[in-house]
């Protein structure tokens, strides 16, 4: 599946943006403000991917049953916790980023009970999650967590973290979704195209035609350094339709979702049409996890860049991207499979390996 490494390539490139330029608001109308695209999109599109990594690993179109249902369930949870590892080693660098890995690593623990779901399902489960427990969130979960002693490391992960993974789980979901789809067939892309269209229409204009606007009085919708007051965190209901990067809210899951399942719908369009260009943007995409941490330390070791401008800003994004761009591509054509993935691989095979064995009747 090319088109998916490109869309995976897509969300590395954009998350090296969204930790090194100085991006403006985004306005649609405003080809001069659409770097803002990599804010918060890339992420989610990254987070969208993963739901499909995991569909492609653990059966594609068809779920997984008996000895390959405790295979699948093995990989899964080998592969979060390998994440969750890497995570907590990237966190001793200062890079001034937040980083996802460990976020990731509870979203992909929370599908293994998901693995046996048909799309159907696991549709309307991202759905009602997002109309039910996404607002319950903000309203209640947030402000009743912030209230008290935090919650410690899961309710960080789980509630007031940047990537709060009871918001997060809608992405995951409909990733893994789309992944028991035929991607292969053009009218799934189809399908795929027009849901993702609806739902940024839907996600990223319902806000300004209600004239609906960010209020500066809110700090936002996750837990804010100097907070004084759990009140501080409450928004106003009609902000859970302001779509602002990061804020979580339910026009913004709609919106950038929608957004990730567009992108995601032409990349596997293009990936066969015009596939020698997209080269080196699959190949980092293939890599995904090598490509993000050797970012982290290149980024640890460049120091301080709060006193760049944005011009030099753009410089330096352009040296990671280019750099990753050239770099993953002579590895994938001279070695194969990046090198933390090599690990990941290694690790997971055995754990497939030493893991129990269904007993077959008779």
């Amino acid at each position: 599946m090319v088109g998916v490494d490109v869309a995976r390539g897509l969300a590395v490139l954009g998350m090296f943006g969204a930790h090194l330029l100085a991006t403006d608001d985004l306005v649609w109308t405003d080809p001069g403000t659409w770097s803002g695209l990599v804010d918060g999109r890339s992420s989610i599109l990254f987070a969208v991917l993963a739901g499909v990594s995991v569909a492609l690993l653990t059966g594609r179109t068809a779920p997984p049953a008996g000895e390959a249902l405790v295979r699948a369930r093995l990989v899964v949870l080998t592969r979060a916790a390998l994440l969750l590892v890497a995570g907590g080693l990237v966190q001793l660098l200062t890079t001034g980023v937040y980083v996802i890995l460990e976020f990731y690593a509870v979203l992909l623990a929370l599908c293994v009970p998901l693995l046996t779901w048909s799309p159907r399902r696991l549709f309307a489960l991202a759905a009602g999650w997002v109309a039910v427990v996404v607002p319950l969130f903000h309203q209640l979960l947030l402000p009743w967590v912030a209230a008290g002693p935090g919650g410690g490391v899961l309710g960080e992960l789980a509630v007031t973290g940047y990537y709060p993974v009871v918001v997060w789980a809608a992405f995951v979901v409909t990733g893994l979704g789309v992944g028991r789809l035929d991607l292969t067939a053009a009218g799934t892309r189809v399908r795929l195209a027009g849901a993702g269209l609806g739902l940024a229409v839907v996600g990223y204009g319902v806000g300004p035609l209600l004239g609906v606007r960010a209020d500066p009085a809110v700090p936002g919708f996750v837990l804010q350094e100097g907070a004084t007051s759990w009140r501080d965190l409450v928004p106003a209901a009609d902000q859970l339709l302001v779509a602002d990067p990061h804020s979580g809210s339910v026009a913004e899951v709609v919106g950038s979702g929608g957004f990730a399942l567009l992108v995601l719908a032409g990349c596997l369009w293009l990936a066969d049409r015009v596939r020698p260009v997209l080269v080196p943007l699959a190949a980092v995409g293939s890599m995904p996890l090598t490509a993000y941490c050797v970012h982290l330390l290149g980024l640890a070791a460049g120091g301080d860049r709060s006193a760049l401008t944005a011009d030099q800003r753009w410089a330096v994004y352009l040296v990671f991207a280019v750099t990753a761009l050239v770099a993953c591509t002579a590895w994938s054509r001279l070695v194969g499979r990046g090198p933390l993935e090599q690990v990941v691989a290694a690790v997971t095979g055995r754990a497939v390996a030493a893991g129990p064995r269904v007993r077959r009747p008779g």
